[in-house]
């Protein structure tokens, strides 16, 4: 389904724009304190941001990372924080030092907070043993595997055998693994593939997080010539993700190769339950969670009983939250037994999921269109399936 026509053609770089170094994301603090990934990943949201493929800058050090990360209005003790999302820490060596200087600053402050790392490069031994010290000092730290079979003409400068070799060295060296299963292409969307990725997965890692693929405005001509349907189908853009059908309809069936594995649909859900820690997203009860997500009983108990002891989104509660986030004079509904608050106007994407967080609800609201962040499932963005 790929061509070396289109993708390697030379285009006008667009100008290199930077990110706040802390800022929320969809369902974590995102932390990036290094901007800029040397990768040429064909649907990469950074190379319409001019930050890929780019020599990585270094935008603060590990201590003033820390300070940031703890001074930011999203921070709270208990909420996921992602490191590197606008890099791959493990592609250049540099990074890792970064890296391996934050995770000291972050354990010897005693940061409670999940941390997750991600990445498509090999890690190597250094940051394995790196990781492991930060988890032996009490760092509750991760890895996302994104790892969906892709070929080199769409994930340029990856090396695939790294990324399947991944999987055990992080396993059994007890650092606890996600299968991040994205982006989805028609090319990754066939049997073999899907059979060969999940074999891998169910093996080593805890559990996968499936998602399909972000198609931002700026980015839709790009990836049409990777997957052309792009191009002719209308709601691309505004779709939590996009989804080959063959995709769709194998990430829902993997009960059937692999009864035990859990898979998520929701990455609050498999946050959730790779940190034995029940929702903060009102997810429990939604149709994600009752007729998607294969997660374990324990854990369904676990955000039951969560749940049940959580405060309903009764109106003053709504009303305290969204002063606190700068929007106290919108109009909103809150349906407190669903644990869904409809807000009558468009607000940042990263204020409605902190406020997911705030009330342990779900967040539907229009979305500002120069927001710089893709549409979102924790805002209301749904699944668009092609084929």
């Amino acid at each position: 389904m790929t061509s070396s026509i289109s993708l390697g053609q030379r285009r006008t770089a667009p100008a290199r724009t930077f990110s706040p170094i802390v800022d929320q994301h969809a369902t974590w603090i995102a932390v990036n304190p290094i901007q800029g990934c040397p990768k040429g990943c064909a649907y990469c949201f950074l190379r319409d941001r001019g930050q890929a493929p780019a020599r990585p800058a270094h935008l603060a050090s590990p201590g003033q990372t820390a300070d940031l990360l703890e001074a930011s209005p999203y921070y709270a003790p208990e909420r996921p924080v992602a490191l590197y999302t606008w890099t791959d820490v493990m592609a250049a060596s540099g990074s890792r030092a970064h890296l391996a200087g934050l995770l000291g600053e972050l354990a010897e402050r005693r940061t409670p907070n999940p941390v997750v790392l991600i990445t498509k490069c090999r890690v190597p031994d250094d940051t394995i043993r790196v990781i492991r010290a930060a988890r032996d000092s009490g760092l509750r730290v991760i890895a996302y595997l994104s790892y969906s079979g892709l070929g080199s003409e769409v994930e340029r400068g990856i090396r695939h055998e790294d990324i399947k070799a991944n999987f055990p060295r992080l396993a059994d060296a007890g650092i606890p693994v996600v299968h991040y299963w994205r982006p989805a292409f028609p090319e990754s969307a066939t049997a073999d593939v899907m059979e060969r990725v999940l074999a891998l997965a169910a093996r080593y890692a805890r559990c996968s997080m499936a998602a399909g693929l972000k198609v931002e405005p700026a980015a839709q001509a790009r990836l049409a010539r990777i997957w052309p349907a792009l191009a002719t189908t209308s709601g691309v853009t505004e779709a939590e993700c996009v989804y080959p059908r063959p995709f769709w309809e194998f990430i829902h069936q993997t009960w059937q190769r692999y009864p035990d594995y859990p898979v998520f649909h929701a990455n609050s859900c498999a946050l959730a339950y790779i940190f034995g820690q029940p929702d903060n997203f009102g997810m429990f009860g939604s149709e994600v969670c009752r007729t998607r997500n294969r997660c374990p009983q324990p854990q369904r108990d676990r955000c039951e009983t969560a749940a049940a002891a959580s405060p309903a989104p009764a109106d003053p509660l709504v009303r305290a939250a969204l002063d606190r986030r700068g929007h106290g004079n919108v109009t909103f509904t809150a349906d407190q037994a669903g644990r869904v608050v409809v807000i009558d106007e468009a607000l940042p994407a990263g204020v409605a999921a902190a406020l997911a967080q705030d009330l342990n609800a779900r967040i539907r609201s229009g979305r500002i269109s120069h927001d710089p962040y893709w549409s979102s499932g924790t805002a209301g963005a749904l699944p668009l399936v092609i084929g």
